[in-house]
């Protein structure tokens, strides 16, 4: 196989891979893997295919197959539009065909966007909000704020060290519910609904819900269908663990 086509193929394979990881939808992976790959192969030759597990390619007349397995999967709109800002580029000449993996690689591996301490303040800021447009009491802000940051907190931890998929929610969600419901019972916040209600909206599986739709819409039923049922078994933990978490004490 020619270099130029190899390296084009690898560049297109890592750009899919950096895409899937950060939360993309299939169409949209799609698209820009097509996109890179009708530069040099000519549009509709070589093809591109995806699934949540994994990423295929050929080139030109079938002539090479990669494969690239997808392990982890989390949200950071930020890559997304990194490579689909990469992809338009070197489809409109501004990179050549190294420039551009070396960028691909350069996005996939630079640092967080955001530190840690800023995310879990947000998370916590999210919580004291969502408290409030669900009509919670303002004399509960802070309490949100606390249990929010540190659910969050707790999550990412869980993410790191579980390798069993959806009991991270489960356990934040009880656990936040747990203690709600025990500070309403001492009386030191006024509604507990709206406070669990506030807390656990940053689990709430928005994106995948999102791009469930997005790819139902543009025809990738599998995908659609997978990451369905993946929202609705995320929001099945959420609503166990706040259950239990309430019927605790």
């Amino acid at each position: 196989m020619d270099k130029q086509v190899e390296k084009v193929m690898d560049a297109c394979i890592l750009a899919g891979k950096v895409l899937m990881e950060n939360g993309a939808e299939m169409h949209r992976v799609e698209d820009t893997m097509n996109r890179i790959l009708a530069v040099e192969q000519g549009s509709n030759h070589a093809v591109s295919f995806v699934m949540p597990t994994g990423i295929f390619i050929t080139s030109a007349h079938g002539s090479t197959t990669k494969m690239k397995r997808i392990t982890k999967r989390r949200q950071n709109m930020d890559r997304i539009g990194e490579i689909n800002r990469l992809s338009r580029d070197f489809a409109s000449g501004k990179y050549t065909v190294d420039e551009l993996y070396d960028e691909i690689v350069k996005v996939e591996n630079e640092e967080p966007d955001y530190p840690l301490w800023l995310k879990y303040i947000s998370a916590g800021a999210v919580s004291a909000a969502m408290s409030v447009i669900f009509r919670g009491p303002l004399e509960d802000i802070f309490v949100a704020f606390i249990i929010g940051g540190v659910g969050y907190m707790l999550y990412g931890l869980l993410n790191r060290t579980l390798g069993t998929r959806f009991l991270q929610e489960l356990i934040v969600s009880f656990l936040m519910a747990t203690i709600a419901n025990a500070l309403f019972a001492l009386g030191l916040v006024s509604n507990h609904d709206t406070l669990i209600i506030g807390c656990i909206i940053i689990l709430v599986p928005g994106i995948q819900i999102m791009n469930s739709i997005r790819d139902f819409l543009s025809g990738n039923t599998i995908s659609g269908s997978i990451f369905l049922i993946e929202a609705i078994f995320v929001a099945c933990m959420i609503g166990a663990g706040v259950m239990t978490g309430v019927k605790f004490i």
